[in-house]
């Protein structure tokens, strides 16, 4: 019996994979939409919304979490994971990296676009009559306890696509201490009852799971990743960033 050939099993894995990731994000909205995640959901910010009136200091806590300011240390740590990656990758690997960088800037934005197509609705701090809220316990901080359209959540968005090019293209030892931090500071929207659970696994992460089979389980997302890279590399060498060949 003849073996296979190499090129011909990448195809099936590829193949396979990019499958499985469609079937695992239509599983994920097929069951949102029937209902099974209802009881999950409710379930879920009704504990955490009663850590709220437990304790004073917690509820504080979680409103300080849910500031502006939060937000952008978690994209300060993504990009510094990225600038390290880069940094510590061989010269011949840098433009792919940073082509990688792009790529994932535009994944997050369409992921976003797409989003903006699913159903709206209330986050549950809203959907609930009696909700306690951190905005009302503590006016002096502007905080975020709240959205009218959290279907998805574009944190999570964010958080997924940073994860999803960390794993496939940004790998490093890092990565072991950055992926429990960011899915760390995924979590307040979720405790001061700005988001659901399943606006992030049954809103962003469909999307994700569908980005990750087109990017890097099939030709196309290949040639974009080459195109991007081939791109990165006229513009160095335009403006004399490079040498001859490659990216030093």
């Amino acid at each position: 019996m003849e073996a296979q050939h190499p090129h011909a099993q990448d195809k099936a894995s590829n193949l396979g994979s990019w499958l499985m990731l469609h079937l695992l994000a239509l599983l994920l909205l097929a069951t949102f939409f029937l209902g099974y995640w209802d009881g999950v959901d409710r379930d879920l910010f009704e504990v955490f919304n009663h850590w709220l009136l437990l304790s004073g200091a917690w509820a504080e806590f979680v409103a300080i979490a849910n500031q502006r300011w939060v937000d952008f240390v978690a994209g300060l740590i993504m990009l510094a994971t990225v600038a390290h990656c880069t940094w510590r990758s061989r010269p011949g690997q840098r433009l792919r990296v940073l082509a990688a960088a792009i790529l994932m800037g535009a994944t997050f934005s369409t992921a976003v676009a797409a989003g903006d197509l699913m159903p709206k609705r209330l986050s549950p701090s809203l959907s609930h009559e009696h909700a306690v809220r951190v905005t009302e316990q503590f006016p002096e901080i502007r905080t975020k306890d709240a959205s009218k359209a959290s279907l998805p959540s574009d944190h999570a968005i964010g958080f997924f696509t940073f994860l999803l090019f960390a794993f496939y293209r940004f790998a490093s030892r890092a990565l072991w201490l950055v992926t429990p931090l960011i899915l760390l500071l995924a979590l307040p929207r979720l405790l001061v009852g700005a988001h659901w659970l399943t606006d992030y696994l049954c809103g962003a992460l469909p999307l994700i799971l569908i980005a990750a089979a087109w990017l890097f389980h099939s030709r196309a997302g290949n040639r974009l990743e080459q195109l991007t890279e081939q791109l990165l590399n006229w513009a160095f060498h335009g403006l004399g960033l490079l040498p001859k060949k490659r990216l030093a």
